[in-house]
């Protein structure tokens, strides 16, 4: 059985676990990197893409280093590179979310502002349940799921899904506007989060899905999707990214992370900006049909 890595709210959750195991963890962190430069730059290109797009970030992170035989990349690496990918989401969506913060401007009363408030309060909301489910299960995860069997299938089944997502929303009567979006369709995301806690699954991929199931425009899916993930992607790698500038790390890897940071972060502002093209101009039958043949992939030759 080949085992995989978190994706950044499985790993959020594990940080409320850090003090318990503060010696195994210390030590990880001081282990060295064993990656090139070459080797941090693909597996950085392949991280900012996968985390976008809806094919699925543990898929391809079990898949390259197993064809080429490269080690893990390690916790220094993957906190790197959590913050390249939220850095990317910042840059691509930056109106988006200026216009959001300005929510919180409590002396402004016009709707402007109040829509932004709630719309806060929406992405918090549809934060939650993956977050409670993450610390009660996170550990059966790690323990019983994390193999290329449960990946490929988790590609094939809800590639499916979001197949079913998209026939299903092009008969609802749809609004192309994140002040639109209700408590009801952010409580139904954020449960359809959940399930990315199975691997393969795609957290970017359920939560589009889930917005489409909602009503929701292909484009608004695709952005609330993004916003929702930025808080734990940021949390996940800030508070890991203390944990290797406490340990030395950054001073004996400094130039494969940056590296890494770099690639991670150019190629997560690519993939936002196809992902949005994608959602405008055309549907994600082509996310289907490539996660359907990784998954059939895995399953023949892993």
């Amino acid at each position: 059985m080949a085992y995989i890595n978190s994706d950044p709210f499985k790993q959020f959750a594990e940080l409320f676990e850090v003090t318990a195991r503060h010696e195994a963890v210390h030590a990880l962190l001081n282990a060295r990197i064993k990656m090139t430069i070459v080797q941090s730059i693909v597996l950085g290109i392949i991280q900012g893409i996968t985390e976008f797009l809806p094919i699925s970030s543990s898929g391809h992170l079990i898949l390259l280093p197993r064809i080429f035989n490269w080690p893990d990349q390690g916790l220094a690496y993957d906190a790197v590179i959590h913050l390249a990918t939220g850095l990317s989401i910042i840059l691509a969506l930056r109106k988006d979310i200026f216009k959001i913060l300005s929510g919180f401007n409590l002396k402004r009363l016009d709707s402007e502002y109040r829509k932004n408030r709630k719309l806060i309060g929406l992405i918090v909301l549809a934060m939650i349940p993956a977050g409670i489910a993450g610390l009660m299960f996170n550990n059966l995860i790690e323990e019983k799921l994390r193999m290329v069997e449960v990946v490929a299938w988790s590609l094939i089944v809800w590639g499916a899904v979001l197949y079913g997502a998209e026939y299903y929303n092009k008969k609802l009567q749809k609004k192309d506007s994140l002040e639109s979006v209700s408590w009801k369709q952010s409580l139904g995301i954020g449960v359809m989060q959940v399930l990315a806690l199975i691997p393969g699954t795609s957290r970017s991929g359920i939560t589009i899905t889930g917005g489409l199931f909602a009503g929701m425009s292909r484009v608004s899916a695709v952005k609330f999707s993004f916003l929702i993930g930025l808080p734990l992607i940021l949390g996940a790698g800030s508070l890991k990214f203390v944990e290797i500038v406490r340990s030395g790390e950054l001073a004996g890897n400094g130039a494969v992370l940056l590296v890494g940071f770099i690639s991670a972060f150019v190629s997560g502002v690519i993939a936002i900006k196809l992902l949005l093209w994608v959602a405008e101009k055309a549907n994600f039958n082509i996310f289907v049909v490539y996660r359907i043949l990784l998954g059939v992939g895995l399953l023949l030759f892993f």
